[in-house]
């Protein structure tokens, strides 16, 4: 099934060739580790786990290129206030990032490329952009990226040059010759860590950071790029120009690739609004599964509007395809040979992997992708009230671990399965001990304490069963 993803660059979906083959070169723009990891970042990087998650369960070999900006205004301005060293901040902020990640699955990224380890190739970046024209060093010993020598700026935003308003990271300088010029090398100021360079003491500009990466590690063309909508501009119109001019070969990437915004109760997300949720917070609230489901039942191009209540309905949803998960392995254990409703479960299962391929490919589509599981349950749950066969039921537990690998879910329901499941059977046997002594009050105070618990035990000719209330 061919892939299609919307590239943002032509504003349309475009059949997925990447340039070598099966192998895929793939960057998004990583965090700047000046502050606590929020619930905004993770959608990005949820989303992005997932494309790599899924290109390479369709057989293609993902080198996942992720940066830290370890060196950067924000960091520097933390580093002021707080008195504590920028690489003390990095680490500390890089390592409850990488616990998020960890705890939210978000396990495909090959490589976390430091900014500070690439001063070589950020400098000789520089030095050719200057060399072709297209960029000027100033009196202090800062340098330019002239914006008016590259005639296709503002292609992928859409705006131009003329159009540009100088403001949120693109700071109003005198030096600059053009208001959308940016910095390329900015020279040290009093109490600033500083590298040193042709033109004096300083540290690089926001965007000649990935560039100087990506160019090292796919060089001057690679597959995709990916990260949140609001880095389109100035910081990937940024890195077009720059790569671009530096390397001559155009495009600088193949598919661009833009996820929505994150909102809380309809507003942005800031401190000062006292809606600011770091992501470790929301872990300690919820699973982090039932967070992962909450970002992808949606489409990863969509905003998200973040409400408490909103990711509890996800958590009680993401608990009914767990339980379905839950009454596959039960019944597997208990079902050595075929049943009755074989023929109808096989062909359920064809049809939803098929929809679920159908919907990923279609521009990674987790909405409709999970639109398909919970169709496929509703199947899974019928035949297993009238009776199925081990066959039938290997084949589905088949299917819901390909979408968990996939999505990267339904793994914590497996692991704690066995848990719960040893236990149950436990309880069943007391009461059916108890009730084989005519200890009714035994037996039934366990299936009152169960149901308290939202636990049904359910007496059928095949012996006692017990689901989720």
């Amino acid at each position: 099934m061919t892939i299609r993803v919307y590239n943002t660059l032509s504003r349309r979906k475009e059949d997925f060739v990447p340039l070598h083959g099966r192998r895929v070169s793939m960057f998004v723009c990583g965090i700047t580790p000046y502050d606590a990891t929020h619930i905004g970042h993770a959608k990005t990087y949820v989303a992005f786990d997932v494309v790599a998650r899924y290109l390479r369960r369709k057989g293609y070999d993902v080198f996942y290129l992720q940066n830290v900006t370890d060196i950067e205004d924000r960091l520097i301005d933390r580093m002021h206030k707080s008195g504590r060293s920028w690489k003390d901040l990095v680490k500390e902020f890089v390592g409850e990032y990488l616990d998020g990640m960890t705890r939210l699955a978000c396990t495909s990224v090959n490589l976390y490329a430091y900014a500070t380890d690439y001063m070589p190739e950020i400098l000789e970046q520089i030095e050719g952009l200057i060399a072709k024209g297209f960029a000027y060093a100033a009196e202090d010993g800062s340098v330019y990226y002239d914006t008016t020598r590259y005639p296709d700026w503002g292609k992928l935003s859409g705006q131009k040059v003329e159009e540009h308003i100088a403001g949120a990271r693109v700071a109003v300088d005198e030096r600059k010759r053009n208001p959308a010029d940016f910095a390329l090398w900015k020279a040290q100021k009093p109490g600033e860590p500083a590298w040193d360079s042709p033109w004096g003491k300083g540290r690089p500009g926001w965007h000649i950071e990935d560039t100087a990466i990506t160019v090292r590690h796919f060089g001057p063309r690679y597959d995709i790029h990916g990260g949140a909508t609001e880095l389109m501009f100035p910081h990937h119109e940024a890195e077009i120009a720059q790569a671009e001019a530096f390397t001559g070969v155009k495009p600088f990437v193949n598919v661009w690739m833009h996820g929505g915004m994150l909102m809380v109760s309809g507003e942005e997300m800031h401190k000062s609004l006292g809606n600011f949720w770091a992501l470790k917070d929301a872990l300690a609230r919820w699973e982090p599964e039932v967070l992962r489901f909450f970002y992808l039942n949606a489409h990863y191009r969509s905003p998200i509007d973040f409400a408490p209540e909103l990711v509890d309905e996800a958590g009680r949803s993401y608990a009914r395809l767990r339980e379905t998960v839950r009454t596959i392995d039960a019944e597997r254990r208990r079902t050595p040979d075929a049943g009755s409703a074989d023929a109808a479960l096989r062909a359920a299962t064809a049809t939803a992997l098929e929809a679920f391929d159908a919907a990923m490919a279609d521009d990674f589509n987790t909405r409709e992708a999970i639109a398909a599981i919970f169709e496929y349950a509703r199947s899974v749950n019928k035949a297993v009230e009238v009776g199925t066969g081990r066959v039938a039921l290997d084949e589905a537990a088949t299917a819901f671990a390909r979408f968990g690998e996939v999505l990267g879910l339904f793994a914590r329901a497996s692991a704690d399965d066995a848990v719960v499941e040893g236990l149950m059977d436990l309880l069943v046997r007391l009461r059916e001990d108890a009730r084989k002594r005519k200890d009714f009050a035994t037996a039934d105070g366990i299936r009152e304490g169960l149901a308290k618990l939202g636990i049904v035990l359910e007496d059928t000719r095949d012996g006692v069963r017990w689901k989720s209330a």
